[in-house]
């Protein structure tokens, strides 16, 4: 598939205004709704798209980690049409599927890459006390029928927020923190795409912008660090990590979403001189091979 360059301006190396990124595990766009005002105020359009097989109420049992880069590959392909330049990113899981589509599109019109809270591994202190026996599940083949609950404290610090969260779960199936709950053959399969994600960093070509929080309850920081401080001095030149004090994974929502939006703004801001232009072309590499798809945990 061939994408045309953008139209909307002379400039070869215009500023990077748009700013594309991929909601968690079975979520919605809802993750980033109080990151909108902010972001725009500081200059940035926050696109959000869905992604079949993989957003809440287009999950299917059947999908598999290499479908979910498929099909979140093509609806960044959809955005990307007009060359208009763009940073790439997402949270969570969505983080790690950010890392994959960005390498399917390698011609792409994207100037960087922003990580926030990535899914590096499930290891961090808030996890359920059961969940280091989910390979029993997986290797009896009865994770379908099992499910990994949202729990205090939703991935939030600020306890306005999580009455808030609390409340939403109550009345609707998708929060600002994600759904009620992931099946369990869902969560497999986000794991396998963190592997897959991992090992694609090593030939990262863009800059790199990671957020994350030192008491995020999900993944923890130093996992995230010693992933990242590999990549430095990276090929691209810029690959970096923030630290957020008062936050915990969901920092979207938590105290410091206004911090973020500033240093996502502020990495825009650096890409604009000498960045990657739009090319005249760019091309989606193959799709992942079906042997990626079979691959065990």
């Amino acid at each position: 598939m061939y994408f045309m360059p953008s139209m909307f301006t002379d400039s070869p190396n215009p500023p990077v205004r748009r700013l594309i990124l991929l909601h968690g595990l079975a979520s919605t766009p809802k993750e980033f709704g109080l990151l909108f005002h902010p972001l725009r105020r500081l200059g940035l359009r926050l696109e959000c798209p869905t992604v079949p097989g993989y957003s809440h109420g287009m999950l299917t049992h059947r999908a598999r980690w290499a479908d979910w880069i498929d099909a979140a590959t093509e609806s960044v392909s959809e955005l990307l049409a007009d060359g208009e330049p763009a940073i790439l990113g997402g949270l969570c899981s969505g983080a790690m599927l950010s890392l994959a589509v960005a390498e399917r599109l390698p011609r792409a019109p994207l100037r960087g890459l922003t990580l926030l809270s990535p899914l590096i591994a499930y290891n961090g202190w808030g996890l359920p006390w059961w969940y280091r026996l989910r390979y029993l599940a997986y290797g009896l083949g009865i994770s379908p029928w099992f499910a990994m609950s949202e729990r205090e404290p939703f991935g939030l610090k600020n306890e306005r927020m999580r009455q808030w969260a609390r409340a939403q779960m109550e009345g609707e199936e998708a929060t600002l923190v994600g759904p009620a709950s992931v099946p369990l053959n869902v969560v497999r399969e986000s794991e396998r795409l963190s592997r897959h994600s991992r090992q694609l960093l090593a030939g990262l070509r863009r800059p790199l912008l990671v957020i994350h929080a030192r008491e995020d309850e999900i993944c923890r920081l130093d996992t995230v660090r010693q992933t990242i401080d590999r990549l430095r001095p990276g090929p691209a030149g810029l690959a970096s990590i923030e630290v957020l004090e008062n936050s915990y994974h969901m920092i979207s929502a938590d105290n410091d979403r206004q911090q973020v939006a500033e240093l996502i703004a502020g990495f825009a801001a650096k890409l604009r001189p000498g960045g990657h232009a739009a090319p005249a072309t760019f091309h989606i590499s193959p799709r992942v091979a079906g042997a990626h798809a079979r691959t065990s945990r």
